[in-house]
């Protein structure tokens, strides 16, 4: 075993392809099995499994892979150190946001990778949380932000913060009135907009409700949030939100937030990490970079109704 060997071995990993990692690395596809094949022999175990669409590391290989890749990490650690030039964060990663999180996190995390990490090319894409966990679970992203619901073994998921949800509506007109806290049952007995019930926030609104002993009355079931809002504002129902959300509409005074107590709504985001692929030194370390920037925005208030 060399470290040539160790590296093509986590390339075909990644990839789950013998024959994609031939075409990365530049290497005769009877080459680089034949390298599998050797480490197989050497090590007395079975790495990878065949199938119609490339090749799936057993356990075995996933130990393997996770195990190399922190070896060549620190092999390329080393070098650097050695040469008087430790080594920065650099290549790309793809993180996954829900369109709530993206409102606030998206451009703040573009701008300070650019002034932090010049070398990282930070790619965004948006979609609920379902969505952005069967991505990550599919390797189309390094890393996922998404609320707390399903759970998968084959991903970490660390909580960073607790977002406290409101009832949303356009204002009373009645002086004081505006922003006054509401009990749970009665945010929960209005008409409400809401979006499908595969949106995580529905989810959990629903298993609110159910646990009150209370049928929603849902007028209207709406995906896209400006659209969500803007039948708000007409006074064709309310919705339930993070305060974020809806903190432009507020600050213009088209919409009220109200605080939902006796029994809180909240929900809890969290940073999800794959377990079915070996990790690197640059998504632990954007990990680790992620979660500090939501933590100064939580406590500087720039991300209102949250706590860490």
């Amino acid at each position: 075993m060399d470290i040539r060997q160790l590296r093509n071995f986590v390339q075909i990993v990644e990839l789950n392809s013998i024959t994609a990692a031939a075409d990365h690395l530049r290497i005769a596809q009877p080459a680089l099995s034949r390298q599998v094949k050797a480490l197989e022999e050497e090590l007395s175990t079975v790495l990878l499994r065949r199938h119609g669409r490339g090749v799936m590391p057993t356990e075995e290989g996933l130990r393997l892979a996770r195990r190399a890749k922190a070896i060549l990490e620190e092999i390329d650690d080393l070098a650097g150190d050695l040469s008087g030039n430790p080594r920065s964060l650099s290549g790309t990663v793809t993180l996954g946001l829900p369109p709530t999180v993206a409102e606030i996190l998206a451009t703040h995390m573009i701008e300070r990778t650019l002034t932090q990490f010049p070398d990282v090319k930070l790619r965004i894409v948006s979609g609920f949380s379902g969505h952005v966990q069967d991505w990550l679970l599919r390797g189309k992203i390094d890393l996922g932000v998404a609320y707390e619901g399903q759970k998968s073994p084959l991903i970490k998921a660390q909580p960073i913060l607790l977002e406290q949800l409101f009832l949303i509506q356009p204002p009373t007109g009645a002086p004081g009135m505006d922003g006054v806290p509401i009990h749970a049952h009665a945010a929960l007995q209005q008409p409400l907009i809401l979006p499908n019930p595969e949106h995580g926030l529905r989810g959990r609104i629903d298993a609110i409700a159910h646990a009150e002993k209370i049928d929603l009355n849902v007028v209207l079931e709406i995906d896209i949030l400006p659209t969500m809002l803007a039948f708000v504002e007409r006074g064709l129902g309310s919705t339930i939100l993070p305060l974020v959300s809806v903190i432009a509409q507020i600050r213009a005074g088209r919409l009220i937030a109200r605080p939902i107590v006796r029994r809180s709504i909240d929900r809890t985001l969290v940073l999800m990490t794959p377990l079915n692929r070996p990790g690197s030194r640059l998504t632990s370390g954007f990990a680790e970079f992620l979660t500090d920037e939501v933590h100064k925005l939580v406590t500087a208030g720039q991300w209102p109704g949250t706590t860490l």
